[in-house]
């Protein structure tokens, strides 16, 4: 013993000037003593690893540890100090890898425990915070000392922290002292069983398949919550869900938990609906939140109110009394009234947002003018009820097409809740510009192409690849394939999501110039001029401009170019439908090129010309003002065929009265009369049109007619409405029973409409419609309006009658029938109609094409918009080149690619993971149990890398918590290739040099200095990377979770 501890001072050891640490007093005493006991509120594993060959030489340490916390019952004293003594020791194990990561030290603590060298138990019958260490030497003539004070058998406690400990070495004041912790020791409960068990998870060997499956939950809990109690016991939705709906409201939490925002895109028919309703109903039970829903109306009317009132009539109700829910349809937003007020009261109490069908929220459109009178745009008008500054709101977004026309259409919607922030994602993603991000997203696009992309519907398959790489569609969209939905079905319950057979398209083939007969040629002579088809000087005033055209603003001329394009497109889409849909929109546009003269007609020459032109054509006038009768009727219906105008409203509001100081007006007036006279002509030729010369028509009639329709439930889709109104007319005066049509203009409640078509799939039946006096609809022809999430597939026959100009809008039209089927309900339907057994499980749908003449109509689409355009002759569908049967075939490969997905890389890996749970129900809970930094090492596989593996858990900047957290983080994969010296991260390049069975075997050849070398170049990488994209302040850091090398054997 030191000499300068003998004498009558006090002797003081405080870990600070008294010179004297704990840990050096022990191990002084370790080389004396034959035994501690010791007596200290935490237990650290670092503080017997001080002592490193030092302790082993004692007989005996007992440690009688305890915690400094008070509880109300014995029994919560005992089971709350053993738990926290047990965390803290564990936690200690989980500290001391990150200096020592093999554990250096440890087995012979786990041995000495084993053997009884090592006692350890927890005072449980009171509040327990003494430091006491008792030496007892192994000579007799020294006998037993003892160290008193504030220093807990840690290692801080016994080197770092300032403590105050002071010698004991009266024998009799030792002897008093030992006699209390003989006391304490027998009154306290053993625990050295539970810390061999917390100490050998530390140290255990784990296998290959450890790593791998812990690797597994790691990265899928980083992605997605889990089940609570809550959901388990007291949901009345959370049981209706299949698993990989369950799996996409864990994930949409966790995703609005971190970023405000979460998208839901998965396919259509695959239940977006009810995970919405899940959504719904935890937001407003289970966190008393004020929810509101907005969805297009037809959805609704037709299916989330009856919906609610099925499955969700436990929550207060919608608008009620009692409810936390408000439902809206999109066009309230535009509505008067008290709406305005109502929607400045959600601002100010919402606390969630869901928008169904939300890519109706993809372009901003024009901003409100109050001097103006202006109305902004729903977008607009969504944006400022989203107002986080009035009050804090999580956005939940429900779109099966993220993206419809450009890549942009996705940041647009994302921007309702980054509120345009450029650096919304900067402490979460590391992206510090989004619109940069976005831009440099396109301009990728365009190199994978390889040329300039107008629309990117063209390149709607290469868009979307990129898209889905993208690290903000990752971590912000929840998208899954139906292939991933039916193998997810089959291995949850045996049985594969009930999806009905898709048939190849159908054409049905018709002829233009049958149709037309001389119009035809009349519009392709049209078509030829240097200004297709119109020159509308109205509509691009800028070309009769008289000042410098250095003056124009280049935006404002480029958006006039696009309203003229989009007329004239919207002519030949429209002379492609039907021959009422082309008069129609000939007699609209002359009447506003009519008020365009009236206005700017000023001279009395001009006036003249002007009447004269209204008397010469006067029954051409007449007669178009009858035929919009014949199908809009009067009074507010007919308004509503403005609702497809030729041009979107908001670019006609642009059109204001003209100075003639500064434009050509006399020019613009003449060229004018010249569009005008050619409307009159065409409207000419139409009068002379008869249905019964209407080849497209008559074909549609024959098939409706044919053994494979009769008696079948069709739906027929038009993107018109004076096609859809002239179609119902047409096929009622053909003799066809249970016609109905329903489009924008169409009044009453769209529900009842849907219901009468799709009875057994909204809650009816036809025994109940006959019930309620209501005929039931066999043949439903309709506008978009039904294009989205509703459940009609009581019909299993679907026809697109114009050519489907847009590839995401035919998906979503199949989506309509082509919907995960009901057993239960199935078996109604068929038990009420025997007849329809055969049918059912089977969808059929036919493209009405016109082949002899669809060169001609793509050139013309080329022409006006400058796109190339290539549809299947023989099936339909769009296709990179569609010159052989071949190419006919691979167009439909790559469709039915497209609309069924096929399943990534991640979704097969989930599969993969919920295989393993369900051979092994015991394994998530062992899992969960297992420590952090586990290792193991094998024999890489022939195709895998040689390296070492890595899983840590990365944290991320929680915005309720205001603070880096684990929880709000995911899970990182990293692989070291050592022979490319090169470090790889995503999954897909991972997965097959780690992927192992639970007979793989442990195999470890690796130095451990070539290991901490590796380990330090993956923790310098995160930090260079992902730490530092984040902005994550010094102390965040990454926990590893599990590690694995991967040798030659």
């Amino acid at each position: 013993m030191s000499d300068s501890r003998k004498g009558g001072h006090l002797f003081i050891v405080d870990n600070s000037v008294s010179g004297w640490t704990g840990l050096r007093y022990l191990k002084e005493w370790a080389d004396i003593a034959r035994a501690f006991d010791i007596a200290t509120g935490y237990f650290e594993i670092g503080a017997l690893l001080g002592l490193e060959g030092q302790w082993q030489p004692l007989e005996k340490i007992r440690i009688l540890m305890g915690a400094e916390t008070t509880y109300r019952t014995r029994q919560a004293l005992l089971d709350a100090v053993q738990s926290r003594a047990m965390q803290l020791l564990d936690g200690s194990l989980e500290a001391t890898k990150d200096l020592n990561p093999f554990l250096k030290g440890v087995p012979a603590i786990l041995a000495a425990l084993q053997s009884g060298q090592i006692e350890c138990r927890v005072y449980d019958r009171d509040k327990f915070h003494a430091k006491a260490y008792i030496t007892h030497a192994k000579l007799e003539v020294i006998g037993s000392q003892a160290l008193v004070g504030s220093s807990n058998f840690t290692l801080p406690g016994l080197t770092k922290n300032i403590e105050l400990n002071i010698q004991i070495q009266s024998a009799r004041e030792v002897e008093q002292l030992q006699e209390w912790f003989e006391i304490h020791w027998e009154d306290a409960r053993e625990v050295t069983d539970a810390i061999i068990t917390i100490i050998a998870r530390h140290t255990r060997l784990y296998t290959p398949f450890d790593v791998y499956a812990r690797a597994l939950r790691e990265f899928f809990r980083g992605h997605e919550l889990t089940a609570n109690e809550w959901d388990e016991t007291r949901s009345r939705m959370f049981k209706v869900l299949d698993r990989y709906q369950q799996e996409a409201y864990w994930a949409l939490m966790k995703i609005a938990l971190q970023f405000g925002g979460a998208f839901l895109c998965d396919g259509v028919g695959l239940g977006k609906t009810f995970v919405g309703l899940m959504l719904i109903e935890r937001l407003v039970l289970h966190e008393g939140k004020r929810v509101v829903l907005f969805a297009p109306k037809a959805a609704k009317e037709g299916v989330w109110e009856p919906h609610l009132r099925q499955w969700l009539s436990h929550i207060g109700g919608v608008s009620g009394d009692f409810s936390n829910l408000a439902v809206f349809s999109h066009t309230d937003l535009g509505r008067k009234g008290d709406f305005p007020e109502r929607f400045r009261r959600i601002a100010e109490l919402a606390d969630a947002v869901i928008i169904d069908e939300a890519h109706h929220f993809r372009n901003p459109g024009r901003r409100g003018d109050p001097d103006t009178g202006r109305e902004p745009s729903r977008y607009h008008q969504m944006y400022e009820l989203l107002n986080q500054t009035v009050r804090p709101k999580a956005l939940f977004l429900l779109t099966a097409t993220p993206i419809n026309n450009q890549i942009s259409d996705f940041r647009c919607m994302m921007e309702l809740f980054t509120r345009r922030d450029e650096t919304y994602f900067s402490r979460t993603l590391g992206i510090n510009n989004l619109r940069a991000h976005f831009n440099a997203m396109e301009r990728a696009l365009v190199k994978l192409v390889g040329h300039e992309i107008p629309d990117v519907e063209e390149v709607i398959t290469e868009a979307q690849d990129l898209l889905v790489r993208d690290m903000i569609f990752k971590k912000l969209v929840v998208q899954r394939s139906r292939a991933y939905a039916r193998e997810s079905q089959l291995q949850e319950t045996g049985q594969s999501a009930a999806f009905p057979n898709r048939q190849p398209p159908q054409v049905a083939e018709y002829s233009i110039r049958k149709t037309y007969g001389k119009l035809l040629d009349l519009f392709e002579k049209a078509f030829e001029k240097q200004n297709p088809l119109f020159t509308l000087p109205m509509y691009y005033p800028l070309a009769w401009y008289r000042g410098d055209d250095k003056t124009i603003d280049p935006l404002e001329e480029g958006r006039q170019k696009q309203v003229i394009g989009l007329i004239r497109t919207q002519f030949l889409k429209r002379f492609e439908s039907s021959v009422a849909a082309f008069e129609l929109s000939c007699d609209r546009l002359l009447k506003k090129l009519l008020a365009f003269l009236e206005v700017h007609s000023e001279t009395d020459p001009e006036k003249k010309r002007l009447d004269r032109w209204k008397e010469q054509k006067a029954d051409i006038l007449g007669y178009a003002k009858k035929r919009n009768y014949e199908l809009w009727g009067e009074g507010e219906d007919a308004d509503a065929s403005d609702d497809e105008d030729v041009v979107p409203q908001e670019m006609l509001d642009a059109v204001v009265y003209l100075d003639r100081k500064e434009f050509r007006v006399e020019d613009m007036l003449a060229e004018t009369f010249l569009d005008l006279d050619q409307i009159a002509d065409f409207l000419k030729e139409t009068r002379q049109f008869q249905p019964k010369h209407d080849d497209k028509l008559q074909k549609l009639i024959r098939l409706l007619k044919s053994k494979k329709l009769v008696g079948r439930k069709l739906l027929l889709f038009t993107e018109f409405a004076d096609t859809a109104r002239y179609l119902r007319h047409q096929l009622q005066d053909a003799g066809l029973d249970g016609v109905a049509q329903v489009d924008s203009g169409t009044k009453g409640n769209r529900a009842d409409i849907i219901q009468r078509f799709a009875p057994y799939y909204n809650g009816l039946s036809s025994a109940a419609l006959a019930e309620k006096g209501l005929a039931e609809i066999r043949l439903l022809i309709s506008t978009d309006v039904l294009s989205e999430g509703l459940n009609l597939q009581d019909a299993s026959r679907m026809m697109n009658y114009d050519i489907h100009w847009n590839p995401v809008r035919l998906m979503q039209r199949i989506g309509r029938v082509d919907r995960r089927m009901n057993p239960a309900i199935e078996e109604r339907l068929i038990a009420d109609h025997p007849e329809l057994k055969d049918s059912r499980g089977t969808v059929d749908f036919w493209n009405f094409l016109p082949p002899d003449e669809l060169n001609k109509l793509l050139t013309l689409y080329s022409r006006v918009t400058q796109k190339t355009l290539l549809i299947s002759k023989t099936m339909g569908i769009e296709g990179k080149q569609l010159l052989t049967p071949e190419d006919d075939y691979e167009a439909l490969k790559e469709f039915n690619h497209h609309y069924e997905g096929t399943r990534t890389v991640i979704e097969n890996l989930h599969l993969e993971y919920r295989d393993l749970i369900k051979a092994d129900p015991a394994l998530e809970a062992y899992l969960k149990g297992l420590p952090g930094a586990m290792f193991s090492g094998r024999q890489r596989p022939t195709k895998g890398t040689r390296g070492v593996f890595f899983c840590y858990a990365l944290p991320a900047f929680d915005k309720e918590a205001s603070d880096f957290t684990e929880a709000a983080g995911t899970a990182g994969w990293y692989l070291y290739d050592l022979e490319q010296a090169r470090i790889f991260e995503e999954p897909a390049e991972i997965v097959t040099s780690i992927r192992a069975q639970q007979d793989t075997p442990r195999h470890c050849t690796t130095d451990e200095p070539t290991l901490l070398e590796i380990r330090a170049k993956i923790e310098k990488h995160i930090k260079n990377t992902y730490l530092k994209r984040i902005n994550a302040p010094v102390g965040v850091k990454p926990t590893l979770k599990c590690w694995m090398e991967l040798n030659e054997g």
